[in-house]
Formats: C-alpha cells, structure tokens, sequence
C-alpha cells in the first residue's frame, strides 16, 4: 500500500508546499507538513532508487507548482510557441528537481537508525541540495524553504542567526521530528480486520523528549527573531518610490520610449522625497541614447528638491552592455553594474547546445556584460545603498556583498516579464528574507510592482497596488550593525551540513553496503 501510493502522494506534497507554503499564500507552516510526509515517504523507501524517485516527484511537483510562471516570459513576451514554452518551463522543473532528488537518494541510501541521526542527515542533504541549487550553473535560489517563514513564521529568527540557508535545515530538521513522534504516537490497530485502523497510544519516554526539543527550537527560533540586531545611523531619509507601469509588451516597442520618458519626468516632478528611486530599465535604452536634454533637465529638478535620483537604465562602455541603476543629483554621479545576471534573460549560455531554444527565443536586450562582483556602494542622502538588480535579491551572496557598509538595501525590478503569476510575491517575500538576515530595511522599486517598503524585521510597512502608475511616498531610516549571519555567512551551516552528510555515510558504512 505504501509503495503504491508514495509516488503520487511525493507529488501531490512537493506542489501543495511549494503552493501553500510560499507567497502569496504564505501559509508558513504548511512546509513542516509538506516535508514530515516527505520524510516518512523516504524513510519507508526500501532502496536508494525508490528514495531518489519520491525526492524527484516531490520536487517534480514542488518547482511546477511554483516557478512554472517561467513560461509567461518565455511566450508572451520572448515569442516563443506556447507549447514549447511549457516544454521548456517543464525541462526547467525537471532539471531543478534533480537536487531533491539528490537528497532523498542519500537519505534512503544512509537511513540512519537513530532518529535524531536520520533527521540530522534528512535535513542537512536537503539543506546541501538547496545550497547547491543557489550555485550550480548560476544558481537559482528561488523557493529555498527557509524563506517561507518570512516574515511571520515561527523559523523567521534563523534568518538573522543562518541566514535562509540556515531556516531551510530547521525546518526540514523538526519537520522529519514532528513525523518521527507521529509515527510514534499513532500506530496501526492489530485488531482492525478490514482496511487500516489506528488508535492513539499515550507518549513515551523518546516521543516527551523529542517533543521538548521540538519546543526548545521553536521558542528560541521565535525568541530570536525579536531580537535587533542593528542600530540607526544617520538622519532618516524622505524617499520616494516610482512604479511606472509599463506594459512589458510595449516596454521595447521604439514608438513608446519617448512616452515612458514623458511618463517618468512627470512622475519624478510630482515626488516628494530626497531619494527618488525609479525601476529596472526605467529607460529602455542605454543612458549614451537618452537625449542629452532630458538627462539635464531630470538633474535640474533633482538638484531644485535638494535631491537624488537613482535609475535604472542600460550602460554602454567599449561595446559592452551592462544592466546598471545611475545617480542624479545633489551628492556625486554613482552607478552599480548588475553582476549576476539571469541566464536566458539576460545573456545566452550554451549557445552550440540550445540553439533550438534560441531560434524560437526573441528577448530585447538579452546580451548583457556582468559587472564586477565587488562594487562600492551609493553613498546618496547621508546613507550608503546597497543596490541590487530584478533577481540578485533572490541571492544571500549577491546582497552579502553590500554589507557591512550598506545602511539601506535598494533593489530596482521589473516582475512584468511574469505577468500577474505569484512570482512578484514570491519576489517581495525573498527581498522580506534578505531584510531580516541583514537587519537592514530594504527599498524596492519594482516596473509593475510590488513596490514596497520592508523594514528591518522583514515586514512590509508599505507597498503600492501591482499594475498600477504611481509612487510610493515614505521615510527610512538607515541602520547599521551586525547579524550572526552578516558575520560569518553560510560556513556555519555548511560546516553543519557536511557533518550530517558524514554521519549519514558513516551509518552507512557501519552496516555494510
């Protein structure tokens, strides 16, 4: 009976928890369920191959139910047949689907006897996999589980101590836990004669204690999620945030740049604040192409509000093109060049092997130069920005590089290329993550939305509407300080990660192959 049902329910737990777990849903708790019957499922699995098979199904259906919205970009707006847009959302799945498929093949393989040892390795191959997944080819490090407890839930203070990475292992951690003691506490009836039946026995001794660690983690978890762990610094900052609502299937098309400039200039006349923040490729075309007039005139109005502009816009240098934000105004010109840069949408890799894809692929501006990893930060406004581009924010290690120096986390955006999918939310709840794991607020500027204000503890304060023109008008203040995480980053975790992949191979070895 398990066998027969362990594929489809795998399945059916890895889309509910990608589902229900993450935004917009934000059932944060939903993942402890989703990963406790993923536990059972591998530690009934009989073989590797059957553990490896539940752990793809299950992150099968995990990343279909939540990233497929690749396909929107890849149709509405990269011209590419519907039906091979699914193909190619469904490969992707696929392909991020071999990471759990990784953790549960070691698991089954190694199944520790002792069950804290079997929920230390469960959790710290996952949590493996996941950093894995954030690296390999790029990375990808959407749907890392530990940013399901931004900002709410109960793991949310893992993020200032492990950063997601860290969330990710406590919660797989107590979730194969609460499996262990459900399995313990209900056991099948041997008087039932027909079909399953089960009665509840009283805990014992091993469930009572697995129980108060259960406890123990949660409150001290929760206990430090209260904690401030920065200082403010410097005068607040009057900023104002612009969503400019530009269709991303009109975005590229010549006749309507001239609007968009119109559009924006008018939108930065009305602004109230001293930091004016405009969205990703706010000016679809490189700043060389703006006309020189409409670049002195947005500078004029800066300079008449005391202010600063910072605005997303193309860079052009030697040839090479890269996606950057500039500054306008009162304090010094600045820029930042996007270093991470998203494959496909960005620039084309492999282009010997996927020149299939590529034929039935037209995205503007998709030849992108990645700037330096490391670049100073914007000083602008008596604060210093640490600004990321669309997807960096998505990235521990791609904010990391801002800190310590940053008082204010920037990231400038442009969600349009997903339509009206989950991915926005998914997006602001990742930015929540990066809020609570560096302690600083975080300022996004998004072409569609969400447009939002994220304070230090991860909670949005204030955010505009999706698809609609208008500006978000607000005061921050920029704040200075250490986390555990800001500190030492992921080796703490990664230490605790391959300490249980050594212990799952040492049980391994113990009772023979």
């Amino acid at each position: 009976m398990i066998a027969r049902w362990s594929i489809p329910v795998a399945a059916a737990a890895g889309a509910l928890t990608a589902w229900l777990g993450f935004a917009p849903m934000g059932w944060w708790w939903f993942p402890f369920v989703g990963f406790a019957i993923l536990a059972s499922l591998i530690g009934r699995a009989p073989t590797l191959r059957r553990g490896a098979l539940i752990g793809f199904l299950f992150g099968l259906g995990y990343f279909l139910a939540g990233v497929s919205w690749v396909r929107i970009s890849l149709n509405e707006f990269g011209g590419m047949p519907l039906p091979m847009a699914w193909l190619a959302a469904f490969l992707f799945c696929a392909f991020l689907a071999l990471y759990p498929m990784l953790a549960g093949a070691f698991t089954a393989w190694a199944k520790p006897k002792n069950p804290w040892f079997f929920a230390f390795v469960f959790a710290s191959t996952w949590t493996f996999a996941e950093y894995l997944r954030a690296h390999f080819f790029t990375g990808f490090e959407w749907l890392s589980v530990g940013v399901s407890q931004a900002p709410l839930g109960l793991m949310k203070g893992m993020g200032a101590l492990f950063g997601s990475f860290g969330a990710s292992f406590v919660v797989v951690f107590l979730s194969v836990l609460l499996s262990l003691v459900l399995s313990w506490i209900v056991k099948p009836d041997a008087s039932a004669r027909r079909g399953i039946g089960w009665r509840l026995f009283r805990l014992d001794l091993r469930s009572e204690l697995v129980l108060a660690g259960l406890f123990g983690v949660v409150t001290i978890s929760y206990a430090i999620g209260d904690l401030s762990f920065s200082e403010p610094t410097g005068n607040p900052v009057k900023v104002s945030l612009l969503q400019g609502n530009v269709p991303q299937s009109m975005k590229w098309e010549p006749e309507k740049f001239a609007d968009t400039l119109v559009m924006y200039e008018r939108l930065i006349n009305r602004a109230k604040g001293e930091l004016i923040i405009l969205p990703e490729t706010a000016f679809p075309a490189p700043l060389s192409r703006i006309p020189p007039e409409y670049i002195a005139r947005l500078e004029a109005t800066a300079r008449a509000k005391n202010a600063n502009l910072v605005i997303g816009v193309p860079l052009q240098e030697q040839g090479k093109f890269y996606n950057g934000a500039v500054s306008l105004g009162v304090d010094p010109a600045q820029q930042y060049r996007k270093a991470h840069l998203v494959p496909f949408g960005e620039y084309m890799p492999l282009r010997g092997l996927l020149g299939w894809f590529y034929a039935n692929l037209s995205i503007p501006m998709s030849d992108f130069s990645s700037g330096d990893a490391l670049q100073p930060v914007m000083k602008l406004n008596g604060q210093s920005l640490g600004i990321s581009i669309c997807y960096e924010d998505a990235f521990s290690r791609d904010v990391y590089r801002t800190l310590p120096d940053a008082t204010l986390l920037v990231n400038i955006s442009n969600d349009a290329w997903f339509g009206k999918s989950a991915a926005a939310e998914q997006h602001l709840q990742l930015s929540q993550m990066r809020a609570i794991e560096f302690a600083r607020p975080m300022l996004r500027a998004n072409n569609t939305g969400i447009t939002a204000v994220i304070d230090e503890k991860g909670r949005v304060t204030q955010r505009l509407e999706p698809f609609t023109e208008g500006i978000l008008e607000t005061t921050v203040q920029g704040r200075k300080g250490y986390t555990p995480y800001t500190a030492w980053g992921d080796l703490p975790i990664l230490l605790i990660c391959l300490a249980g992949i050594g212990i799952g191979t040492g049980q391994r070895l113990r009772r023979g192959s």
